[in-house]
C-alpha cells in the first residue's frame, strides 16, 4: 500500500536522478528507506522489512522486482516500488496477475514531478521487457489517502490507468476465545504435510469465484520461499469425511516482515488512552505505544466450500483462538461485496478500509474492460 504524500518539495532536476533495478548492495538502503518512510495518517506505521529486505519478496510472486530512484550525487535511495506476478485468477481462469506496491519516497525528497515521472518510464520499461508479463495488475491505497488517489486517478501522461475495482477491509482482529461449533459432519483439525495437496485444490476451487485470486499449488505451500514462515500445522483445516471443504492459516511473518507504530496523530493519541481503557469491554484491539513493533500475524488461505457460514465462522473462531499469547493482532483482508465478509465483521476488530485498483497499460485495456463482476480477493499476507 502506498504512503500518504507530504506537501511538495522544491522540484529535483531529472539529470540529478538515475532509475533502475535495485541490486544487492542496495539492501541496507532500501531497509532505511522503509523505516524512515512510514505510512502516514492517524496511526502512522513503518512497513519494515528486518533483517534483510529481499527475504520478504519472494512471498510476493514467481517473479518480483525493485525499483528504485537514485540520487546521482550521493547514490542515496531516495525512491521505490515492487512490481510483482504470479499465477492467479481472472474470470475464473488461471492467468498472470501483477501487484504494484512498497511504494515510498523519502520525506525530503517528495513530491518532485521527475521522480513520478521516472520511475513510472521505468516500471513501463520492466513491463515491456517481460516475456511472462501480466495483462493487469492491481494496487490498494488506504481509502483515506486522497493525495495519492487523486494523482493516480487523474490520468497523467506516461502513468498506466488506474480503474477503480471497488474497496476491501483489513479487520485486524484480536486473538479470541470464542469458540465456533462446524456443521453436523464436519470436523476441524490442525494441518499437516499429507494434507497440502487436498488443501491446495480447496484453495483453487474456491478461489476460481474471486477476482486477481493467488493460484496456491501443493508444491507453493511447502515452498519455503513461496511460503516463507508458514508450515503445514499453521493451518486449520475443515473435513467432511475424508474431504477437505474448508481452511485457513495464522501466518506469522515477523522473523523477514514487521509492522512498527511510529506515532499517533493529535487526535489519536488524545483518544487513545480512553480507547484502551474501553478495548476489553469492546473486544477490539489495543492502540500499542509509538516505537512499539506489533505482534501480529495475518489470517491467510481462507476458502470455504459453498461459501458455508457456519464452517467458515467455525474456521475463523479457531484460527483466531490459536493465536492467543502468541499475537496480539491478527489481520484478514476482505472485499464487502464478498460471501464471506459478513461472516467475518461478527467477529472484533477495527477495520481499516482500502480502495483497489486494476491498473493496466495500453496493452491490458481489453482485459480490465472484460473483468465480470465476481467479488475480489486480496491476500493481504502478500501485500
Amino acid at each position: 500500500m502506498d504512503a500518504r504524500p507530504d506537501p511538495p518539495s522544491p522540484p529535483r532536476r531529472s539529470t540529478d536522478l538515475a532509475f533502475g533495478l535495485a541490486t544487492r548492495e542496495d539492501e541496507p538502503r532500501l531497509r532505511r528507506l522503509l523505516r524512515e518512510a512510514p505510512m502516514e495518517g492517524d496511526i502512522r506505521l513503518a512497513m519494515e522489512r528486518e533483517p534483510d529486505f529481499f527475504l520478504g519478496l519472494t512471498i510476493e510472486g514467481d517473479e518480483a522486482q525493485v525499483l528504485v530512484c537514485r540520487d546521482r550525487p550521493t547514490g542515496a535511495v531516495i525512491s521505490m516500488g515492487t512490481r510483482s506476478a504470479r499465477d492467479g485468477f481472472v474470470n475464473g481462469a488461471t492467468a498472470r496477475v501483477g501487484y504494484l506496491g512498497q511504494l515510498r519516497t523519502d520525506p525530503a525528497h517528495r513530491g518532485g514531478k521527475a521522480i513520478l515521472v521516472g520511475g513510472y518510464a521505468d516500471l513501463r520499461r520492466a513491463h515491456d521487457q517481460d516475456p511472462r508479463r501480466p495483462a493487469l495488475y492491481t494496487t490498494a491505497i488506504f481509502e483515506g489517502n486522497a493525495p495519492a488517489r487523486r494523482i493516480l486517478e487523474r490520468g497523467l501522461r506516461g502513468l498506466p490507468t488506474y480503474a477503480l475495482r471497488g474497496r476491501f477491509v483489513s479487520l485486524v482482529c484480536p486473538p479470541g476465545r470464542r469458540r465456533g461449533r462446524p456443521p453436523t459432519g464436519v470436523t476441524l483439525r490442525r494441518g499437516e504435510p499429507a494434507l497440502l495437496e487436498a488443501v491446495a485444490a480447496c484453495l483453487q476451487r474456491n478461489a476460481r469465484r474471486y477476482q486477481f485470486a493467488p493460484r496456491w499449488t501443493a508444491a507453493d505451500l511447502a515452498c519455503p520461499e513461496r511460503a516463507r514462515g508458514l508450515a503445514p500445522e499453521d493451518f486449520v483445516v475443515a473435513l467432511r469425511g475424508a474431504e477437505v471443504v474448508g481452511c485457513a492459516a495464522v501466518w506469522d511473518q515477523r522473523a523477514y516482515k514487521q509492522t512498527r507504530v511510529v506515532g499517533y496523530s493529535r487526535r489519536m493519541a488524545w483518544a487513545r488512552p480512553v480507547a484502551n481503557l474501553l478495548a476489553p469491554l469492546l473486544g477490539t484491539p489495543r492502540l500499542p505505544r509509538a516505537g512499539a513493533a506489533l505482534r501480529d500475524a495475518f489470517l491467510s488461505h481462507l476458502a470455504v466450500d459453498d461459501d458455508d457460514p457456519a464452517v467458515a465462522r467455525a474456521l475463523l473462531a479457531r484460527a483466531l483462538r490459536d493465536a492467543r499469547g502468541r499475537h496480539d493482532l491478527v489481520t484478514l483482508a476482505l472485499d464487502p461485496a464478498g460471501p464471506l465478509f459478513e461472516v467475518a465483521r461478527g467477529f472484533p476488530h477495527r477495520p481499516y478500509p482500502s480502495v483497489l485498483y486494476a491498473v493496466h497499460w495500453e496493452d491490458g485495456a481489453a482485459a480490465v474492460a472484460a473483468l465480470d463482476d465476481r467479488p475480489a480477493w486480496i491476500e493481504a499476507a502478500l501485500l
